[in-house]
Order: structure tokens, then C-alpha cells, then sequence
């Protein structure tokens, strides 16, 4: 199953990095700089946008492409140093101290206007309101959930038992098999959430009438979890952490997946972003994997755009911001990274070309398509039930910091 695309949109484009093109000569105002995640953009599109730009301007533009690996690496460089980016693309709490300092630009709606109606997927760009109010800097691009994905091959595809975060806290397939067979993220903002939601899981459920109504209470509860922090929150979280502790057979950020699909660690669970879940499914073969949204809550995760202070091409910045939004380009990005974006259309018709494939289920377990369907394109019921991560500000950051680092070395 390796390598099978949910959507086929266009032949095969030239490859190349435009950023490996000199630039010594070339004036300022026909570059744009680009910082982003590594993995992040289909490169040919950055050729396609060169082109486009020349159709839509009548002006050349080449693209300077640079990659980041956190998104403090990325604040540090637009913060301290002032470095000279027409783009960069943080995460939803990133964005919002970038906005909060000073250090963002409003979109242009004169090229492009990110309030556009149905631009977005449902409920994507109410959830950056809180911290963007008009939406008019933050341009939302890859996103999704945080939930547990574990190995059908020893637990039940669609387990009650998996509907909870208890899960992460269960002695069961320890008791069962004598080996720890729990994977926990080795990040401090998402292990505090968790944890906070986990605690007050009797609270929330009390709220929503046991899950079954996430009304305004249970909202601003849950939500509460995602922007509010002081040392009781800290001392809660902590203290669920380190009862965790002895059924966690690792911490790990990124080869958790790869570890699982090879067979290479004792472990059948773990917290997953959805993205790496969706990897692993469909490009990678795993097809023994079920992912889900417990019921207690969780985070909606936004990877997006914003014009840092010092651009120095905005122009050609809010020229890109419009084409990786119009439908083609969105749909060659999706397609390649095989992970959530946010244009609406390109989802919606996406998640419809899986539902009228009557062999999309022939090579996974009966209900896959299901379960795949709700994990890349979560309905509103799960929508409901998650919040947006906030920025906790530098001091409360370090807390958060230390307290993890006791937790892990306790």
C-alpha cells in the first residue's frame, strides 16, 4: 500500500528547490524568503508559484526557501535576530505571540482576504478568533488533532476502551503481557494538556452530561486547559504525569510511528498527532493502525502563515498566501503530504473521492474507511470537543519546562 495517493490531481510536476538558484545578483524586491517546516510544501509548487506570479503580476519573482525544525528555532530568528522573511509559517501559540509582540503584519485583502466565507474548513477559522479576532494575520494551512492510535493487531479496532484517556493511564496490557506497551510524546505543551484534561476528566464529563452534549460549559472548561496555567494547574499535571510514568515504555516525538510499523518496540498505543497517523496508514502501509479522538477532549492543532514585521516583499508574500489557497495548488499540497489542510473545497472533495472508492477498504480491516474518514476530516461532533492551543507566555513556559524535565527524571 505504500505510496497510494488520495487524490490524483495533476501529472507528476519538475522538481527543484528555487532556493538552490543564485540569488547574489538578483534585487531584493524580486525574492521572496520563505521559512518553513521541513516536509511542509510540494517543492514543485514553488517553481509553479514563480510562473504564476509572472502571469498574475506581469514581475518576476524567484523564491528563496528556507526550513525551520521548531517553532522556537524559527521566533528566535524573527525575535532576536530580525531576520529578513516575507513568510513564515509557526503554530497556532506561536502565531499568537507573534501577533501579541508586534512582530506580524496584516494580510493584504486587497490580493487576498483569509475572511473570505467557506474559504476554510467548518470551524477552522472560529477556533485562531480567540487570539486573531478578524482573522487578518494568521492564514491557517496544515492542522489537525492530537488522540491515540494503537495496533488493531492486539487491541479491538474501535475499543470502548480506547474512547478515553484512561487508556494512557491503564495498567491493563501491562497486567496482560508483563511489558509496557505505551508510547507518550516527549512534548512538554501537548504532555501538560493531556495531562490537564486527563485530571479533570470526571469535571468535564460532568459538563457535558457524559459526553454526550459539548455544550458552551464543557468548552470553556476544556479550553481552559489549552490557555490558562499557573503552579496548581502545573502541580495537577505533573502529578498525572509521573503517575503515568511506570506505564511508558518511551518518550518520543517523531519515531513512535516508525517504531510501531517496524515491530521494533513493545508498544500497541500512544499519543499521535493525527498527521503522522494518516502518514503511516496510507504512505507507509501500516494497515493494522486505528486512530480517535477520545471523548474527554483534545487539541486542534494549526500550522499557518504569517508576514513577519521584517518582510521586505509583503507584495509577493500576499501573492503566495493566495495561490497555495486557490483549489489546484491546495489539492497538489494535499495530495503530497497527505496530511489536513485548510481549504474547505479541497477537503470536502477529497473526503468524498475516499467515500465513492469502492477499493479503499480492500487492502485495511472493515471499518477503516470510517475511522480514516473522521481522522482527516473531523466532523463537527469531534470538532466540538476540542480547543486551539494558546501562547503561555515566556514565564509560565519555563515552568512548564522544569516541570517536565522532574517529571521524566523523577
Amino acid at each position: 500500500m505504500k505510496g497510494k495517493r488520495i487524490m490524483t490531481v495533476l501529472s507528476a510536476l519538475a522538481v527543484g528547490l528555487s532556493s538552490m538558484t543564485a540569488l547574489g545578483c538578483t534585487p531584493r524586491g524580486e525574492i521572496l524568503k520563505i521559512y518553513n517546516w521541513g516536509d511542509y510544501i510540494e517543492e514543485s509548487l514553488i517553481e509553479e508559484f514563480e510562473s504564476w506570479y509572472e502571469e498574475e503580476t506581469g514581475k518576476r519573482i524567484t523564491v528563496d526557501y528556507d526550513t525551520f525544525d521548531t517553532n522556537e528555532t524559527m521566533i528566535m530568528r524573527i525575535e532576536t535576530q530580525k531576520a529578513d522573511y516575507d513568510l513564515v509559517c509557526p503554530s497556532d501559540y506561536m502565531a499568537e505571540r507573534m501577533i501579541k509582540d508586534g512582530l506580524a503584519q496584516k494580510v493584504d485583502t486587497e490580493i487576498f482576504d483569509p475572511a473570505e466565507p467557506d474559504l476554510f474548513y467548518d470551524g477552522l477559522a472560529d477556533m485562531i478568533k480567540p487570539f486573531d479576532e478578524n482573522n487578518e494575520y494568521f492564514v491557517p494551512y496544515v492542522w489537525g488533532t492530537f488522540g491515540i492510535m494503537y495496533d488493531v493487531n492486539h487491541i479491538e479496532a474501535g475499543s470502548s476502551e480506547l474512547e478515553s484517556w484512561e487508556a494512557m493511564w491503564s495498567d491493563k496490557w501491562l497486567k496482560e503481557s508483563g511489558r509496557k506497551r505505551t508510547l507518550m510524546k516527549d512534548s512538554v505543551r501537548d504532555a501538560y494538556s493531556l495531562a490537564r484534561i486527563y485530571a479533570n476528566r470526571d469535571k468535564l464529563s460532568q459538563l457535558s452530561n457524559g459526553f454526550t452534549d459539548y455544550n458552551d460549559d464543557y468548552r470553556t472548561e476544556l479550553i481552559s486547559y489549552f490557555s490558562e496555567v499557573d503552579n496548581k494547574a502545573i502541580k495537577q499535571a505533573q502529578d498525572a504525569l509521573v503517575a503515568q510514568k511506570s506505564l511508558i515504555c518511551k518518550y518520543e516525538v517523531d519515531d513512535g510511528k516508525n517504531d510501531m510499523l517496524a515491530g521494533t518496540t513493545d508498544a500497541w498505543l500512544g499519543f499521535f498527532w493525527s498527521c503522522d497517523a494518516g502518514l503511516i496508514m496510507i504512505e507507509e502501509g501500516g494497515d493494522h493502525f486505528y486512530y480517535t479522538v477520545p471523548e474527554e477532549g483534545s487539541n486542534v492543532w494549526v500550522d499557518g502563515w504569517i508576514i513577519p514585521k521584517y518582510a521586505k516583499n509583503t507584495e509577493a508574500a500576499n501573492y503566495f498566501l493566495k495561490f497555495i489557497n486557490t483549489y489546484e495548488y491546495a489539492a497538489i499540497n494535499f495530495d503530497w503530504m497527505g496530511e489536513s489542510v485548510a481549504v474547505k473545497s479541497v477537503m470536502e472533495d477529497a473526503k468524498q473521492a475516499i467515500l465513492d472508492d469502492d477499493e479503499f477498504e480492500d487492502d485495511y480491516y472493515e471499518g477503516f474507511r470510517d475511522m480514516y474518514v473522521d481522522m482527516m476530516f473531523p466532523p463537527p461532533e469531534v470538532l466540538a470537543r476540542c480547543g486551539v492551543m494558546r501562547d503561555f507566555g515566556i514565564k509560565m513556559n519555563t515552568e512548564l519546562d522544569s516541570m517536565w524535565i522532574d517529571v521524566k527524571t523523577i
